[in-house]
Parts: C-alpha cells; sequence; structure tokens
C-alpha cells in the first residue's frame, strides 16, 4: 500500500512539473518609449549581443532585457495572454543596467486590461464611444475631458471626448474600436478621439482592419 501511495505521489509530482513547464511562455512588445542618444531598451538570449527591442517583437522564455535611461520604459505581454501586462521602467539614473530575465518580469504585478469583444457582428456596448490603446512606439500624451494629462499605455481606453498628441515623428499609436478593428495613427500630431471614431482623415493616417 506504502509503495502505491509513493509511487502515485510521484506520478502526480512529474505530471505536474510537466504542466509547469508546458506554461513557460515568452513576452511579446507592446509598448517602448526609448527615443534617445542615451541607450536603448534591448534584450538577448544567451551571449549574443543586445539588440534594440522593437514593438511586436516577441522574446523567448530564456531572453534577458537590458534598460538603462531613467526615463524610458517598456511593457509585455505573455505571449499566451493580451490581457496582463508587464511595465519595465528605466533606472533612477541614466547609465546604470537594469538587466531581468523573462522569469523576473513575470514575477511584476501585471495590470490587467481589457478589449472589445464584438458579438455577431455587432460592436460591444461596454466601448461605445471609446478607443483602447492596443500598440505604441515612443511617447503619446492623452488629455481626457477634465482635462487631466497621462502618458499612454497599453491597454488605455480613450473616451471620445478626449485627446491625444503624439510626440515625435514616426511615433505610432494604434487603437482598436468596439467593434474590434484597429487603426494606427502616425506621428507627429495632434487630434481628438472623435475624429478616429468617425473615421475622419488626419495626417498620416493609416486605416488597418483586424
Amino acid at each position: 500500500m506504502r509503495r502505491f501511495v509513493a509511487i502515485a505521489f510521484i506520478s502526480v509530482w512529474a505530471s505536474a512539473g510537466f504542466f509547469a513547464q508546458a506554461r513557460v511562455v515568452g513576452l511579446v512588445c507592446v509598448g517602448v518609449y526609448s527615443e534617445t542618444s542615451d541607450g536603448t531598451v534591448s534584450s538577448r538570449v544567451g551571449a549574443s549581443a543586445w539588440a534594440p527591442i522593437k514593438v511586436g517583437d516577441k522574446l523567448a522564455a530564456n531572453a534577458e532585457i537590458k534598460i538603462n535611461v531613467d526615463r524610458d520604459w517598456v511593457e509585455f505581454t505573455t505571449t499566451d495572454n493580451p490581457n496582463s501586462v508587464y511595465e519595465l521602467d528605466g533606472p533612477e539614473t541614466t547609465g546604470t543596467d537594469i538587466i531581468k530575465k523573462v522569469a523576473d518580469i513575470l514575477k511584476i504585478k501585471p495590470r490587467v486590461v481589457s478589449f472589445p469583444k464584438p458579438s455577431a457582428g455587432k460592436p460591444d456596448p461596454k466601448f461605445a464611444d471609446k478607443l483602447v490603446v492596443t500598440q505604441y512606439l515612443g511617447r503619446q500624451v492623452y488629455v481626457n475631458p477634465d482635462l487631466d494629462e497621462k502618458d499612454i499605455k497599453y491597454g488605455d481606453v480613450l473616451d471620445r471626448k478626449g485627446k491625444v498628441r503624439i510626440i515625435a515623428i514616426n511615433n505610432t499609436l494604434t487603437l482598436m474600436n468596439a467593434s474590434g478593428q484597429a487603426t494606427t495613427v502616425v506621428g507627429p500630431l495632434r487630434f481628438d478621439v472623435a475624429q478616429v471614431l468617425d473615421n475622419k482623415q488626419l495626417y498620416k493616417f493609416l486605416n488597418v482592419l483586424k
């Protein structure tokens, strides 16, 4: 009987170990601000050279991430869950390297976000007259209807009455409406959220339906 229990315990332990290994996932970069000559947000695997991280890049589960400029930041989701976002900020002093493994990033408490889920061709009513940020490159500023300003981050919900300022040339902001359609806006540019919701043409305005 004892032998049977021991074998059963080992089998359960082995199964749990296999399940844990199966859940090892990588990261996807969904937003990054790194625009100075002081350094870049970069990644590598093993002893390979550091390479700048770009929006949309997928990082392997054994990758490392480096950030060394105080005002930079980068945001990730895991490859299997776009609703939990992990943010890594730069050091207090520029030039000090912060190096994290993917496992370290996953220990950060994620911010939970949600996106429109249209049903039977109908827009998601929870996101009526709103846009949700699905990707961004560079610094973007959102001004809400109360005139409060904040840096735009992944998963932010922008109200129709709000305004957006894309600061630098070739910075991009991808927004999703209640129907699940995505639109990418390229800066530098100032625009009202309502202009995008109403599909009005903007400077360097690209419609990308997904």
